[in-house]
């Protein structure tokens, strides 16, 4: 659902306008606005409102209106109403790149059909049931009785991801979800079909087809959907609920194609196709360039323009130390440098071999740490980390910096830029004050063994887990060096890694080896450890700003007949109607990726494994992280292939990111300190 501090503006709005729907129109920062997104210009807009794709079923005396978002109430810019084709037309004026609009169709009754226009405002808009679905899976955390409110910059990020799903200008699903990473390799554009087609079936007044969606998807409070834009956006935020029923509804028309066949169904046989819950997920795999693939994606830090800077591993297709880092733009395609932004992949500074540590400090400076994997001959084999600019400029000489670091994982910035490393291989946390390196505190180092990963608490505090010794630790900084305030015990040989911080306090452990999460108090008090919702070899975990607890599983064993997931736990605050803390909310399978058919492939084409190697039908991989962005996106590294049997020593670098459409809360970028909402 939406996050309760949006809902309370969403209501105020709609006591206003009553309904109406979502898009958005952004700047590639060649003039004013948010870089990464296109500027807006003065348009005339040919539009058609119909139902269906095979034939379309053009809907007469819609009425469509055209609004700018806004802090208070949305401004009607335009209105129509369609003739009996289905169509019209509305134009739209001048416009700056921070401009944010949205169009709806409504028709007495059920029908409420949507349509994002974004990034580029098109001469020609299509608003059907594929459209809808779109809009409602892209704002999902931010309607409410089908008005839109949010962050300008959240708000455009969403309607970047509408784009990647569905092109507005013809009503189909876009070239993205059409092409491979996607296309049959993943289930989303057969499930972005059948959920069309289930709404399709009461936009045409098929028998009874109304009435049993609306029963199926009520709001969180418990009343039954009204109108079609209202249950797709019930489903969008509530995925896994009646996923069987939901499906046979989509039986009575088969107008949008492809759709999920039965054995891409709930009842599937087939492990790998089986579709679980009905989130929708695009995955990306373009880095920028041939020279820098991914391989091994590891961690995501999001900076304040919404650009993700994702940690790589390895050479794609070796277990050596790759010497670039990955930067993606908000909507998942490679920085292009436009406005003077970044552009990807980003060399130098001493990356080899980065590992699980990426931050951005108060600067704006991208730290990652360097861990050096495999024997290549100019590996690192003491580890360092790295400093960039915001576009990507290296700060840290072409060996990093080296001050006590051997093998870096977590890496954090506090609010005052101290920057937080742990060096794995010697068993000490590293502290770099106000991120200077030639003045580092002393090591600290003490019984525990291997530390991992790092979170910072709104005080400065900082949380430490060690992955060899089954504890975490809490510090504070003193004048010149940490000073460990307690030390608090997982069960043994739990292998506890990636930490998170909820808005209550609560520390959030993943435990590898145990399949389990745990939650201790500020004071280190142990909450307990937790279970289900398809934890299974959990690696990493994050919170969002509504407290839930994502996480990211890497799998116990080979898992070679079954689906890599993201597990969702009630996080400190609960979750309502008696919905305790470390309660489970995915379905038991988890959070899965399926199939559509078709074999996993590389960016340059080759099969997951190479050429002559057996197929891969797993889009989603060994995760180590999921990282939620400004609208709600939930961004999962594949860092492992997942097939351990076959990959351990010669091929083990996983394939690009799986975002998982609008499903999480969310959440303020660059992350320091506990979770909050986007401002």
């Amino acid at each position: 659902m939406a996050h309760p501090s949006y809902v309370i503006l969403l209501r105020r709005t709609a006591l206003t306008l009553g309904v109406v729907l979502t898009l958005s129109a952004c700047d590639d920062g060649s003039g004013g606005g948010t870089p990464g997104f296109p500027n807006v210009s003065s348009t005339t807009i040919n539009g058609t409102v119909s139902s269906g794709a095979q034939p379309a079923v053009p809907i007469s005396g819609a009425t469509v209106s055209l609004y700018r978002a806004q802090a208070g109430a949305p401004d009607l810019i335009a209105q129509a109403v369609t003739d009996g084709n289905g169509q019209f037309v509305v134009p739209l004026p001048n416009a700056n790149g921070d401009d944010v609009f949205y169009a709806v169709a409504r028709k007495t009754g059920a029908i409420e059909l949507a349509a994002v226009i974004s990034p580029a405002i098109p001469s020609t808009l299509i608003i059907n049931e594929l459209t809808t679905v779109a809009t409602a899976y892209a704002m999902a955390q931010f309607l409410d009785n089908g008005v839109i409110v949010g962050p300008g910059l959240s708000l455009k990020i969403a309607a970047g991801m509408a784009d990647n799903l569905v092109t507005s200008a013809t009503g189909t699903t876009s070239p993205v979800i059409r092409s491979s990473p996607n296309g049959d390799e993943t289930n989303t554009q057969r499930e972005l079909a059948t959920l069309a087609n289930i709404l399709a079936a009461c936009t045409q007044n098929y028998p009874n087809a109304c009435a049993a969606l609306f029963a199926l998807t009520p709001s969180s409070g418990g009343a039954a959907s009204t109108t079609i834009f209202e249950a797709i956006a019930n489903i969008a935020r509530n995925p896994a609920a009646h996923v069987a029923p939901l499906f046979a509804l989509g039986d009575a028309l088969h107008t949008f194609a492809p759709s999920l066949t039965a054995e891409q169904g709930p009842l599937s046989a087939t492990p790998l196709q089986k579709l679980e819950a009905w989130t929708v997920a695009v995955k990306v795999n373009g880095t920028g360039s041939t020279a820098c693939p991914f391989g091994g994606p590891a961690n995501i830090a999001f900076d304040a323009q919404g650009y993700a800077w994702i940690t790589n591993n390895v050479v794609q297709g070796t277990p050596n130390s790759a010497n670039c880092m990955v930067v993606l733009r908000p909507d998942g395609r490679p920085a292009d440098g436009a406005g003077g932004t970044v552009v990807s992949p980003v060399f130098g500074g001493g990356i080899k071999g980065q590992g699980f540590g990426v931050t951005v400090d108060t600067r704006g400076h991208i730290w990652a740490g360097n861990f050096g994997w495999g024997t290549c001959p100019d590996c690192i084999p003491t580890g360092s980390v790295s400093e960039f600019t915001v576009t990507g400029i290296p700060l840290s000489p072409a060996a990093g910096y080296v001050g006590g670091t051997d093998r870096i994982q977590g890496t954090v910035s506090d609010q005052r830029n101290n920057i937080w490393m742990a060096s794995y291989e010697n068993n000490a946390v590293v502290v770099f004050p106000n991120g200077n390196p030639s003045s580092s505190f002393p090591l600290f180092i003490d019984g525990s063994v291997h530390p991992f990963d790092i979170a910072i608490d709104d005080d400065g505090s900082g949380w430490v887990s060690y992955t060899g010794s089954s504890v975490v630790s809490k510090f504070t900084l003193g004048a010149n060096a940490l000073v460990k305030q307690f030390t608090s015990a997982l069960d043994a040989d739990s292998n506890p890694k990636g930490i998170a911080l909820d808005s209550q306090g609560t520390l959030w452990v993943a435990a590898g080896k145990q399949s389990a999460v745990y939650a201790f108090t500020d004071s280190g008090r142990r909450l307990g450890s937790f279970t289900g919702g398809g934890i299974d070899g959990p690696w990493g975990l994050t919170v969002d700003a509504g407290d839930h607890v994502w996480v990211a599983n890497f799998g116990r064993d080979l898992n070679l007949g079954t689906t890599y997931n993201i597990a969702e736990l009630c996080g400190g605050r609960g979750c309502g109607r008696g919905v305790k803390a470390g309660a489970p909310l995915s379905p038991p399978s988890g959070y899965t990726l399926p199939s559509g058919g078709s074999p996993v492939l590389l960016h340059d084409g080759t099969p997951l494994y190479g050429a002559g190697a057996p197929p891969s039908y797993k889009p989603l991989m060994r995760l180590t992280s999921v990282t939620p962005d400004m609208a709600g996106n939930l961004w999962a590294a594949n860092n492992w292939k997942p097939d351990g049997l076959n990959d351990l020593l010669l091929n083990p670098g996983g394939d690009g990111i799986v975002i998982f459409v609008g499903l999480a809360t969310p959440t303020k970028a660059p992350a320091r300190g506990r979770p909050r909402l986007p401002s």
